[in-house]
């Protein structure tokens, strides 16, 4: 049986309604929202695990753009040697030099010192001992580094990769000196400009240890 209370509560939301259930305001019921979702980390796990993976972005990109620096004359280079193919073998000779001496310059320090006859025993394969044994006591910066040793030198910093110290070096040292014949300058700068570039994009970072004439030697 109902109780009078429900019946009077009943006549009061009729007569409130007007008899229409849909004005039954008071009978209504709020909907309870969920919680937002945070979207940032809520424990130190979170955190830790972001601050570990924005510091190793930040260690990547850091060596890349160093290492974009540090080797982009290479580039610089080789594109000034593409550009002058075209110059005549004397005059494409000389270009070739200079971007070569330049780049020994930059990777490995135009004074820094070296003995020619180290250069020689270790395009040989010889031991560091008996380099150090037999070494001249001549020694002389690499930016006046020329000749045979020269071409010694490019082998030895590309890691034999190129073949400088070949006919082809030696007609690339006369094309310094004296004109070479028509037939033969073609091929000379077609090989030249090749082996120049391998050299420019490939050659060590760091000069060979063994050829390094340390500074409490040289000073004595």
């Amino acid at each position: 049986m109902l109780s009078i209370h429900h019946i009077q509560r009943a006549s009061e939301q009729s007569e409130f309604s007007f008899g229409n259930p849909m004005l039954q305001l008071n009978e209504f019921v709020g909907i309870e929202m969920p919680k937002a979702v945070a979207f940032v980390p809520q424990t130190w796990g979170w955190w830790l695990l972001l601050s570990t993976v924005i510091a190793l972005l930040a260690v990547y990109s850091y060596r890349r753009v160093r290492h974009w620096r540090q080797n982009r004359y290479r580039k610089q280079a080789v594109k000034k040697v593409m550009a002058a193919k075209g110059k005549p073998l004397a005059e494409f000779s000389v270009i070739v030099l200079k971007e070569i001496k330049q780049a020994i310059s930059i990777a490995y320090g135009a004074s820094t010192l070296v003995v020619p006859s180290n250069i020689s025993l270790s395009s040989s394969l010889k031991s560091t001992a008996a380099t150090q044994a037999t070494a001249s006591p001549n020694r002389i910066s690499l930016a006046a580094i020329d000749g045979h040793a020269l071409l010694l030198l490019l082998d030895i910093t590309a890691e034999h990769n190129t073949s400088f110290n070949t006919p082809l070096g030696d007609a690339w040292q006369l094309s310094l000196l004296s004109k070479i014949e028509a037939k033969d300058a073609i091929a000379v700068q077609n090989n030249l400009a090749q082996q120049c570039c391998v050299w420019l994009m490939y050659h060590t970072p760091k000069l060979p240890s063994s050829l390094i004439v340390e500074k409490a030697s040289a000073d004595a």
